[in-house]
């Protein structure tokens, strides 16, 4: 009998003991865990419409600014009156959220769950907020019309999309421009006018090429002309220098007759007195006038007396 009573002790030790365990585990999961949300904290109801809340379940997060504040009451359901979807959230009492807020399903991933998440609007201004003031705040009870999710590709959706945008406007403008090389620039008349102008230039090439080789006969002619004018230069400059010489020459020659004549004019010898002396130059003429009349022979003075003047010259 001792010995059923200890098993019986033993044993009910142990089932209190997994009770204790048991109720500290129950405990901790109603504390941290979403079964005791509702049961530890207050909480008010906001209903939002979203468009679409793909991803959102019972008890997803409810963020702002990346910090949970809330938690989805219920599963969404249709809004038969508006074909969006009515999600229930519960937000905590300490919370409260401005008007000047968007509501949007957010994702913490590509593959990650979904969340309401609570951004403020950019012209938010947190000095200005009353969170005492029910005109400035979602209260409990009210309907928020939430706006469409983007979806965990959502930003990359956006991004591709503006560049789709670019893409189709760049394509619009090259499509506009070879309209007008085709319409335009590579119509039938300007096709007629480049293949013109292209034989054109052929022909004018073929000129210049033949023009070039008359030019290079030119050239040699004009070099074979300046080499003849180098040397004509050159007789020119040696005749110069004969020139230079004779007229030296003839200064020369010129000075020595002026020394003669002016010797003549002012020395003292015969020719000096011939032409200064009248009277020696007038018996000279009557003497040659003698010799002339009467010959050396039969020479006779008479020039002064007989000779005519006319005579005596």
């Amino acid at each position: 009998m001792s010995g059923e009573r200890e098993e019986r002790a033993l044993e009910l030790k142990v089932g209190i003991f997994v009770l204790i365990g048991l109720a500290f585990i129950a405990f901790m999961a109603f504390k941290f865990g979403r079964v005791g949300q509702g049961f530890f904290q207050s909480f008010y109801t906001l209903t939002v419409e979203f468009p679409n809340a793909n991803g959102l379940i019972k008890n997803s997060d409810v963020q702002l600014a990346g910090a949970r504040i809330g938690y989805v009451a219920d599963k969404p359901h249709i809004v038969q009156s508006t074909g969006n979807v009515s999600v229930p959230i519960n937000i905590q009492s300490a919370i409260k959220i401005p008007r000047q807020t968007h509501f949007q399903v957010g994702s913490s991933g590509l593959l990650g769950d979904r969340f309401v998440e609570v951004v403020p609007d950019m012209k938010f201004d947190p000095s200005k907020f009353n969170p005492e003031d029910p005109s400035q705040r979602w209260n409990a009870g009210e309907t928020i019309i939430g706006e469409k999710s983007e979806g965990p590709l959502g930003p990359l959706q956006k991004q591709a999309e503006d560049v789709f945008d670019l893409l189709k406007v760049e394509i619009t403008k090259l499509t506009e421009v070879t309209d007008k090389i085709n319409n335009d620039v590579l119509s039938e008349p300007n096709r007629q006018n480049i293949s013109a102008t292209f034989a054109n230039l052929k022909t004018t090439t073929e000129h210049i090429a033949e023009t070039t080789k008359t030019l290079d006969g030119v050239v040699q002619n004009a070099n074979t002309v300046i080499e003849s004018t180098k040397q004509t230069m050159g007789t020119i400059n040696s005749t110069a220098g004969d020139l230079r010489s004779a007229i030296g020459d003839a200064r020369k020659m010129l000075d020595s007759a002026r020394g003669v004549l002016n010797k003549a004019q002012t020395g003292d010898g015969p020719l000096a007195t011939l032409l200064n002396n009248r009277e020696l130059a007038e018996n000279l003429k009557a003497l040659v006038a003698n010799l002339r009349t009467h010959g050396i022979l039969f020479y006779k003075d008479r020039a002064g007396r007989t000779v005519p003047q006319n005579q005596t010259r």
